[in-house]
């Protein structure tokens, strides 16, 4: 047993389907498949329930990969530790962000990577709900959510900057003259929101039922962007937080109006887990994070658009 075919197996536990978890590990399928059969024979119990295509774990696979996940992390971690003892912090940072924060993330990393040039970083656009999984199964070393009730385990938490919300509309539609709007009346409105899975999205479906609005939206996505698209290309308008529009600097065909009655706000975390051995790289991040005033950044942001 090698930590590479525990990367196999973690990836096929993530992708749940052989080919693709063979294309993201770089591997031919036949050559994947071999190597988890080997690792069956090695540990001389079945992992992959197996017909014509992935079925799915057997319950000693799904152990396998929990110790897996755990393994591979501390490999990381020791990789890390040895380089930063050498010649500094050096290696890989995986960050999971809700879809809102995205355009905000640049605010954040890009002073640390300056400071650190022998770190990369994957930022991964993700639901709240796939935040948490990412952190407890180790495929994330910080996600960037709400701080809410629905955070659970054992994780560190630092606020980054609060949330509020503004109805987005066509630069030519009928209210593009609007100084504000309230909730009710955007339910009113035809809207293009983000899917379900979303916080967010739950957010302002909780908002609109407290205040007795029924909302079908025109149509849903996983994207922000899109949002911007179906709002300056459609009929439509959307709800989308003003961090955004602080930090988006193209916003040419869409006006900007603030929700109000009532106020909503809500606070935007940096999440990481609490391990020991902790990522040298993903405490320093989050060091780095706590330093700074995101919500001057977003006001200065906003200054300069």
């Amino acid at each position: 047993m090698d930590l590479r075919q525990l990367e196999l197996l973690c990836a096929l536990a993530r992708e749940k389907h052989f080919g693709r978890a063979a294309k993201n590990c770089n591997i031919s399928q036949p050559a994947f498949s071999a190597r988890i059969r080997q690792l069956e024979n090695e540990l001389g119990v079945p992992i992959v329930q197996r017909e014509r295509s992935f079925q799915g774990l057997t319950t000693e696979g799904e152990l396998v990969v929990t110790t897996a996940q755990r393994i591979l992390a501390e490999a990381r971690t020791l990789k890390q530790s040895l380089s930063q003892m050498s010649k500094g912090l050096a290696g890989h940072l995986r960050i999971g962000a809700i879809p809102s924060a995205m355009p905000m993330m640049s605010l954040i990393k890009n002073p640390f990577c300056a400071a650190h040039p022998n770190i990369t970083i994957s930022l991964l656009s993700l639901s709240s709900v796939e935040i948490q999984l990412g952190l407890e199964k180790f495929d994330l070393e910080v996600g960037v959510t709400y701080l809410s009730k629905e955070l659970t385990g054992n994780i560190e938490t630092h606020e980054l900057y609060q949330e509020e919300y503004s109805l987005i509309h066509n630069a030519n539609g009928p209210l593009k003259d609007r100084k504000s709007i309230t909730w009710q009346e955007a339910a009113e409105l035809p809207l293009s929101l983000l899917t379900p899975d979303m916080q967010y999205r739950r957010i302002i479906d909780k908002t609109f039922e407290e205040l007795d609005c029924h909302i079908v939206p025109h149509t849903q996505t996983n994207s922000i962007t899109q949002l911007l698209h179906e709002t300056r290309f459609g009929n439509t308008s959307s709800i989308v937080p003003i961090s955004l529009i602080h930090v988006l600097r193209n916003l040419d065909g869409v006006v900007a109006i603030p929700l109000s009655e009532p106020r909503l706000i809500n606070k935007i975390a940096m999440v990481i887990a609490k391990r020991e051995p902790g990522s040298p790289i993903a405490l320093e991040f989050f060091k780095h994070t706590k330093r700074l005033d995101v919500q001057k950044l977003l006001r200065e942001a906003s200054e300069k658009s």
